[in-house]
């Protein structure tokens, strides 16, 4: 799972769509693959369309402002809800 992308603010959720700054501070538009909580955090996990093996990880808050994941166990705990979400989904099919 990458983690390139800087903090930023959720500005649209339409469409399962969000807008995050880069590293270079132009905007990308994401698509949301899913969203949970862990011991009372909110997270959210994006893909950029065309690019949905290249999942991104960040904790948000009530007014939508994005934080990059930075401990190790953390994501690890992630990963875990992730591989564990796409078992389900290929359950589903």
């Amino acid at each position: 799972m990458n983690n390139e992308l800087n903090d930023g603010k959720r500005k649209n959720m339409k469409d399962n769509t969000i807008f995050i700054s880069d590293e270079n501070g132009k905007e990308r538009e994401m698509r949301i693959y899913l969203t949970f909580d862990i011991a009372e955090k909110q997270y959210v996990v994006v893909y950029e369309e065309g690019k949905e093996e290249d999942l991104y990880a960040f904790v948000y808050d009530d007014e939508g402002n994005l934080y990059a994941v930075d401990d190790a166990d953390e994501m690890d705990q992630i990963e875990e809800v992730i591989n564990s979400y796409g078992i389900e989904e290929e359950k589903e099919d």
